[in-house]
């Protein structure tokens, strides 16, 4: 009995009065209430004086009524006992022989301090008798404008009895509701009735996923209501299940009281555990990871573990995922066909796709590595160039960002047929990769004896004369020397620089900066030959004295500024800057300032156990430089003295002390090539040395990696220049850098696109021009001749779109923003090439900019195209789509739909 029913003196006066109406000599009044109140010990009531007495027991009672019948007194018993339970004689004593009890809907209306209750309260008794007896210790608010409707009542009793969030009915509150093992109890002990109206409200009001949802705490099964709502995701995760997951839905029923789940509530159901699981994870990893847990243990009990991967939310839905990747990769690695590697890129991009993949971001940046390696193999990547130009621009165009790639999948995978898929698509990788060091190797040495022509690549002791003079007479300059950079690191790097910084590329030639070491491929030679401006052996000294001392900086710097390097010993112990360096940084005056950081050389060093992530945080006081450099607005020029290869199961066999190296006493052997001459200065004196070109030799003990050798990893470096926000004469923004199988796209439409429409007008050469992106046994002209003759009548309508009166009239209401009718041709192509979509990074590599330009030209291309608001062209955020056929629809060129 709710408290809310304990009469108050009001009541008890009424009372009174309603008896005496009817017998004015009456003198006994029984009266039923819950608990004891502060009523007074008489009342007077038409000249009559009553004593109020509280008798909890039957015992009481008789005591009460046998002292007012001897005193001849007049009382008002009160008692938590009903009729039922008091014997017949006491009964007996009482007026019409019963206990009175304050009214329901008078309680009612005192607990809301209302004046009236909505009549269509009195159908809903039970109601009634809910929000009475399950009154929240503070008590109801106030009802509003004094009147208690039914509305507010249900959401009262959703709300304030059974604990539902402002009284929300739909499925995800009511699954956050179930977390609460209280709130699931109350609804739990409700009366039947109560309980069956209360679902049928919920059913009404959040549809029957909410229902199935209370369905599941009737059955018991509260506490599972989430997990249940996981494995929904799975059961009902297929538009037309497979006959194993039908029969799971029929192993699902118990879970919801035997009620058969329909397959749209069920996956409703799922969507809202989904958002549900979502939050848990961002608020209480560890709870999260209790329901995920629970979710994967009831998937096994109904067995529809085999199609985990089909769940967007549980952990063993992402690892379902990883695996069905993971086989696709393996099976592309094997085939080495494109639509094989497709499949893999669309499965690795659904694993991405995965709620939990920011939780395993490792793991699935591991996945992603290996679906790019298979599209990488599935394009036929070249083993052979016609000359060390063209060697060098595949590698930094191509092979860095394979090397970044393998070095990436060496950690392997939690599960074990995923590792394995990895390691084999390793090997795979590293056998051709193996044929291009071979080749290049060759070229290196035919390039070495003929004299090194040329700046592609550009010899390390021609930079400062060639990059850094011509720079520092612009603007003050910091160069970084990473020791051990490779394009590998640096493409991981470059990712992390930050905010605030542009690469710059020359507008005199395609492609990126490329360095070529001094031979071998080792610190004392090709540091030296760096710093010192021309090819030389020697240490820290010397590389302080040439640096001084080189005429081409000399000329560039301010007079008493000479420019000055540091070393790892001057930059300080960190994390911040020695108070020298960060002075040299920030002064105006001083133009050219270097430092030498040794943290990748150190790093090859280390154990062949630890694998490394690179990033500008990570290399300590480098975003610290960067921050100075900024600052001051210097221009950054990174580089490094040569690169590493890492240890991949290397064989050590006999040779020198050196890692990498050796002088020729012996023969080559299959895995060596002997260089002599022209930059060759062996630090044991000589011009001439023995180095391995395949990754798989060492002569030295196991460490992490190594250079010396001749392999494109150790020789090739990359030259990169960072801009705090100031161009250079002869310098531009460069566009995203990565290829297209790197995006999982097709190159070959990529290159097409380029050559079809008209090279916007630029200093640099076409875009055709650039070499990296698709190496095959056919020449880029071929392939882009091919390609444009079978794509030519598909964008005939290009002409007849710029010759259009539409056209011109929105060309008019753009005004000065219009962008150039080759501009628009070009990223029209583009688009139609690429069957209407691109990556932001893809199409900005079609228009030659940065990406982070690529918004305010989309924007302007709209408004010239989307006429009336339709969107002909549009950015998705990761990608930018054209609709022709509505294009042609609002030019009036024919052919719409």
């Amino acid at each position: 009995m709710s408290a809310l029913l304990a009469p108050d003196i009001t009541e008890i006066e009424r009372a009174i009065d309603g008896l005496l109406q009817k017998d004015a000599e009456a003198r006994t009044l029984a009266m039923r209430s819950p608990v004891q109140c502060g009523w007074p010990d008489t009342v007077e009531r038409r000249g009559r004086r009553f004593r109020i007495a509280w008798c909890p027991s039957e015992l009481e009672l008789r005591e009460r009524l046998d002292e007012a019948e001897s005193d001849g007194d007049s009382v008002v018993v009160v008692t938590p006992l009903d009729t039922a339970t008091l014997a017949d004689d006491v009964i007996a004593r009482f007026p019409r022989a019963r206990v009175e009890q304050t009214d329901r809907w008078t309680a009612l209306r005192g607990a809301f301090r209302a004046r009236d209750v909505d009549p269509r309260l009195h159908v809903h008794r039970w109601l009634a008798d809910l929000l009475l007896d399950r009154a929240p210790i503070g008590g109801y608010p106030p009802a509003a404008g004094g009147v208690l409707d039914l509305e507010s009542a249900w959401q009262a009793a959703l709300n304030n009895v059974l604990g539902l969030p402002d009284g929300r009915a739909d499925p995800a509150a009511l699954l956050d509701w179930s977390l609460d093992a209280a709130g699931v109890d109350r609804f739990t002990r409700l009366p039947e009735e109560a309980r069956d109206a209360v679902a049928a409200r919920i059913g009404a009001e959040g549809g029957a996923a909410a229902g199935l949802v209370l369905s599941a705490a009737a059955a018991g099964r509260g506490a599972d209501a989430l997990p249940v709502a996981l494995t929904c995701g799975v059961v009902f995760g297929e538009g037309e299940p497979q006959q194993a997951l039908r029969e799971a839905a029929v192993r699902l029923e118990p879970l919801f009281g035997g009620l058969r789940v329909d397959p749209g509530a069920g996956r409703t159901l799922a969507e809202a555990g989904r958002r549900v699981l979502d939050r848990m994870a961002r608020d209480d990893a560890a709870a999260a990871r209790a329901i995920d847990e629970r979710a994967a243990a009831i998937l096994t009990e109904i067995r529809a573990d085999a199609a985990a991967a089909l769940s967007p939310a549980l952990q063993v839905g992402l690892e379902g995922r990883i695996q069905e990747a993971a086989a696709a990769i393996l099976r592309s690695a094997e085939t080495g066909r494109v639509d094989d590697a497709a499949a893999a890129w669309d499965l690795a991009r659904r694993a991405t796709a995965h709620d939990r993949a920011g939780e395993n971001r490792s793991r699935v940046d591991r996945l992603m590595m290996a679906a790019r390696l298979v599209r990488w193999l599935a394009g036929r990547p070249a083993t052979t160039w016609r000359n060390i130009s063209e060697a060098a621009l595949a590698y930094a165009a191509d092979g860095g960002f394979v090397d970044r790639a393998r070095h990436t999948i060496r950690s392997g995978d939690l599960l074990p047929d995923v590792a394995a898929a990895y390691a084999r698509l390793a090997e795979t990788v590293m056998a051709r990769r193996e044929e291009q060091n071979r080749a290049f190797a060759v070229l290196l040495r035919e390039w070495n004896a003929a004299g090194t022509q040329g700046d592609v690549p550009l010899p390390v002791e021609r930079l400062l004369t060639t990059v850094v003079a011509p720079l520092a007479s612009e603007a003050p300059i910091l160069l970084l020397v990473l020791d051990g950079l490779s394009f590998a690191v640096w493409r991981g790097l470059a990712d992390t620089v930050g905010f605030g910084w542009s690469e710059l590329v020359q507008t005199s030639r395609r492609g990126p900066l490329i360095a070529v070491s001094a031979l071998p491929s080792v610190t004392e030679v090709s540091r030296a030959s760096l710093l010192c401006g021309m090819l030389t052996i020697g240490d820290q000294s010397k590389e302080r004295t040439g640096f001084a001392s080189h005429e081409a900086l000399f000329a560039a710097s301010r007079a008493g500024r000479p420019p000055r390097l540091f070393h790892k010993g001057d930059i300080g112990n960190g994390p911040d800057l020695g108070d020298e360096l960060r002075s040299a940084v920030a002064d105006p005056q001083q133009r050219i300032v270097a430092v030498v950081h040794n943290a990748v050389d150190a790093q090859l060093s280390g154990s062949d156990q630890l694998d490394l992530t690179w990033t500008a945080e990570g290399l300590r006081q480098v975003n610290a430089l960067l921050h100075a450099a900024r600052s001051a607005g210097r221009i950054v020029v990174v580089t490094g003295d040569h690169g590493h290869v890492l240890d991949e199961g290397t064989k050590q066999i006999d040779g020198d002390s050196s890692a990498r190296w050796r002088m020729p006493g012996i023969p080559p052997r299959e895995n060596e090539i002997t260089l002599s001459g022209g930059r060759v200065r062996s630090p044991r004196g000589g011009h001439s040395i023995v180095a391995p070109w395949s990754e798989r030799v060492r002569f030295a003990a196991r460490r992490s990696g190594y250079h010396g050798g001749v392999s494109p990893q150790e020789v090739l470096v990359p030259i990169a220049v960072l801009s705090p926000g100031n161009l250079p004469s002869g310098w531009t923004e460069a566009p995203p850098a990565e290829p297209a199988w790197w995006r999982g796209e097709d190159a070959i439409q990529l290159m097409a696109a380029a050559v079809d429409a008209p090279p916007p007008v630029s200093r640099r050469r076409p875009a055709e021009s650039r070499q990296g992106d698709f190496f095959t046994d056919q020449s880029p002209a071929d392939i882009i001749q091919g390609t444009r003759a079978q794509a030519a009548p598909a964008l005939a309508w290009l002409d007849a779109l710029f010759a259009s009166e539409t056209y011109a009239a929105q060309r008019r209401l753009a005004g000065r923003g219009a962008l150039a009718d080759e501009r628009v041709r070009l990223i029209l192509t583009s688009l139609v090439l690429r069957g209407g979509r691109m990556t932001r990074a893809g199409l900005s590599q079609a228009m030659e900019m940065p990406i982070f330009r690529l918004s305010g030209l989309v924007s302007a291309a709209r408004r010239v195209l989307n006429v009336d608001q339709a969107q002909v062209l549009k950015d998705d955020g990761d990608d930018i789509i054209f609709d022709e056929a509505l294009l042609r629809t609002q030019f009036a060129l024919g052919g719409g739909q």
